[in-house]
């Protein structure tokens, strides 16, 4: 590894240092690395990199994108699938015997810009999904540029949440430009994956109502009256304006965000400190803006560069940690920098989301030859499994195995249906973090995607 921070020194726009001493952290064999790379002339992208421990000249390298727009993919490194996670002392890391740094070599890309460590050095943080997609592919090659020897290795992109946006967007820029700089890419893989605003909208419907949340005499006038007795296939996004119709939509979708249930997790309970209703949102299909009516020089003024609260979730032990000074240090953040925060308002404000169908991504990745793997738990509500399954169900693919259950430590921990190309799986009792609230399971199906087989 020596020969790679060396390159790390000579390539202009390139940041890179090995973490030898990660405070509060147990020892381990593997190294692993903190660095920026540049995605365009005015933007730096900050990383943690991870080598495998079990064989990482061989094994594969997954990238992964967490969502938002504008939370850190560092974020859920430390809670979900790094190989730490943070003791609630937010000083102290222990270990996670279900790190995916077990199967393959893994770097969180904090992605866009102003997120987590990332910075502009013009302070803008603006961006769009097709300027998201292009910048990360541009930060990729430059990382290959710093770790040369990962150019040989079987790679994947993998994200979370609006990652449902971000991997497609990835791969088919990735693909796009094989013939300029080859990746050797396989597959991807998208957990909770916002994957289409229209079928997230109708889907979001039913799942309410499925979990005994909507009036029934309601939902019978709405079958009636909306939906021309065919409540399946209702295409609840297409109600504008006043009226029972879209006012029955927008009230389904309140529920999800707005009642004090948890959003990411319908059974799990929101920390006291940060309930849905109160929290300013990360949402998918709500413009934040014109719903809180304000600005976002009022956003920031009030709250900084950080969300107030992601709603629900109690993330102070790993901010905290991500901004002491020793791990500042040890992880070669320049005082320049600001802040480290989980999501980042001002990113999320000014985030423009002009692609909202990822279909077509979708079956042009599959076609080219890649293998992917969609995964849902079924608690959640942000990005319903009910919109994941119809997506997989109508890409047109051959279905190779009809739904089934699958099993993980002798308990059924999900179902599963096999496409060709594409594997869809839903994960019993799990919300919008997986690998956080089944880590196991997750795990399992991370073994059988890479190993090719079946759960």
């Amino acid at each position: 590894m020596f020969r790679a921070a060396i390159i790390c020194a000579l390539i202009a726009g390139l940041q890179c240092a090995q973490i030898t001493n990660l405070p509060g952290a147990p020892s381990v064999s593997f190294n692993q690395y903190s660095g920026f790379v540049q995605a365009s002339s005015t933007r730096y992208l900050h990383y943690w990199f991870v080598e495998s421990q079990r064989a990482p000249s061989t094994d594969p390298l997954i990238l992964w994108l967490n969502g938002g727009p504008g939370c850190s993919s560092v974020g859920g490194f430390l809670t979900e699938l790094g190989p730490f996670q943070v003791n609630p002392d937010g000083a102290t890391l222990r270990l996670n015997q279900y790190g995916w740094n077990m199967q393959a070599n893994v770097v969180a890309l904090e992605a866009p810009a102003g997120v987590g460590y990332s910075y502009s050095t013009n302070s803008d943080v603006s961006s769009n999904d097709n300027r998201t997609a292009t910048e990360n592919y541009a930060a990729l090659k430059n990382f290959f540029a710093a770790f040369p020897q990962y150019r040989t290795n079987d790679f994947y992109v993998m994200g979370e949440s609006y990652g449902g946006v971000y991997v497609p967007t990835l791969v088919q820029t990735i693909l796009d430009n094989q013939a300029g700089f080859n990746i050797k890419i396989k597959g991807f893989s998208i957990g909770n994956g916002c994957v289409s605003a229209n079928l997230g909208v109708d889907s979001i419907v039913q799942f309410v109502y499925n979990h005994g949340l909507v009036d029934e005499q309601k939902w019978q006038q709405a079958k009636t009256q909306c939906c021309n007795n065919q409540i399946d296939g209702c295409a609840f996004h297409t109600f504008t304006g006043n009226g029972f119709c879209p006012n029955f939509a927008n009230d389904a979708q309140n529920l999800a965000w707005n009642s004090g249930i948890n959003p990411y997790g319908l059974y799990q309970d929101c920390h006291t400190a940060i309930r849905a209703e109160d929290a300013i949102q990360t949402r998918y299909h709500v413009d934040l803006q014109q719903r809180f009516g304000k600005s976002i020089n009022e956003i920031q003024a009030e709250n900084g560069n950080v969300l107030a609260a992601i709603p629900c979730l109690n993330e102070t032990a790993v901010t905290n940690y991500m901004n002491l000074a020793t791990v500042r240090a040890a992880m070669s953040i320049p005082s320049v920098v600001g802040k480290w925060s989980f999501c980042s308002t001002p990113v999320n404000f000014a985030y423009t989301r002009s692609l909202s169908e990822m279909q077509s991504r979708v079956q042009y990745a599959i076609k080219s030859g890649l293998r992917g793997v969609i995964y849902n738990g079924d608690t959640d509500m942000a990005c319903n499994f009910l919109m994941s399954q119809r997506f997989s169900a109508t890409l047109g693919l051959t279905e190779k195995v009809s739904k089934k259950l699958f099993h993980v430590d002798g308990q059924v921990a999900g179902t599963y249906t096999a496409y060709n190309g594409l594997e869809f799986y839903t994960v019993r009792g799990a919300g919008h973090m997986v690998p956080t609230d089944k880590p196991s399971v997750s795990y399992h199906i991370l073994q059988s995607f890479l190993n090719q087989r079946a759960p």
